[in-house]
């Protein structure tokens, strides 16, 4: 749980594209990401190509969790967001994350309204950290307090690790 937090702070930003959100920004075993996939989740204004390849590991890691036959149910996702929010609709979660300016930035990036963005981003971001979750807890089982920083050591070499090896397979360019 404290991993999907973390998880979710690192990818919140600041916004403002350096790409247009219809531009591919890799091909990921033939399918193609665009800038727009990846406002959906962060800013691409500050450090973007740290912010796509952070994109690009987690598209790796849910790819190899769904090799794994793992797999993230609309009611895992929704016990997850209420374990962080218990009985909180939609407008209270909306309103409880402190950066509104992050919310409003990319909905304007992207068209749709601030409530809108948070609803998908909140989508997004709760089922990819499922999906993060029980890959690395089926890899190196659950995270302690006591294990935490080895723990979170072996995840980011093991995720740079699949990272690499797609790439020098070529299943992303």
């Amino acid at each position: 749980m404290k991993f999907l937090l973390i998880f979710i702070i690192l990818l919140v930003g600041c916004t403002g594209p350096e790409y247009e959100k219809e531009e591919t920004i890799a091909v990921l075993e033939g399918e193609e990401i665009t800038a727009e996939d990846v406002l959906w989740q962060s800013s691409l204004e500050k450090e973007p190509e740290d912010i796509i390849k952070s994109y690009l590991k987690q598209e790796v890691v849910i790819k190899e969790a769904k090799n794994m036959e793992i797999t993230v149910s609309e009611k895992e996702v929704e016990e997850r967001v209420q374990e962080e929010f218990p009985g909180a609709d939609l407008t209270r979660r909306f309103e409880a994350y402190g950066n509104k300016d992050f919310y409003r930035e990319q909905a304007s990036l992207l068209g749709v309204s601030p409530e809108e963005y948070y609803e998908t981003w909140e989508e997004i971001n709760y089922t990819r950290g499922l999906y993060w979750d029980k890959y690395f807890n089926e890899k190196f089982g659950e995270p302690t307090e006591k294990n935490l920083e080895s723990w979170t050591k072996k995840v980011d070499e093991h995720g740079d690790e699949l990272f690499n090896a797609y790439k020098k397979e070529g299943k992303w360019k």
